[in-house]
């Protein structure tokens, strides 16, 4: 799933797992609605220690019903630096 800044009205969600899929690359792990009427948004806190990833979902512009189902999922962030040993955490789920 692509992130999105489209969404008007989203929520946090728990992402589950996280890979380096290159020295810049994290996929993240996910459940989440349907792509076609789901979507998400991405954004990264980055310091010399960790790095926080924050994932949110919401429906689609125009999308008025979705299924109540959840896919597992993933999305790739961009980090401005390589991981090189810093710590991959999410925000907290209430944030």
């Amino acid at each position: 799933m692509t992130p999105r800044d489209d969404l008007t009205t989203t929520g946090p969600i728990t992402w589950d797992t996280w890979r380096l899929v290159d020295p810049t690359t994290v996929e993240v792990t996910f459940l989440a609605g349907p792509a076609d009427c789901e979507g998400i948004t991405a954004s990264i806190d980055e310091t010399d220690t960790t790095v926080t990833i924050d994932l949110r979902a919401g429906p689609l512009p125009g999308v008025t019903e979705c299924p109540a189902i959840a896919l597992t999922t993933t999305t790739t962030v961009q980090l401005a630096e390589p991981l090189d040993g810093r710590e991959v955490v999410q925000t907290a789920p209430d944030a």
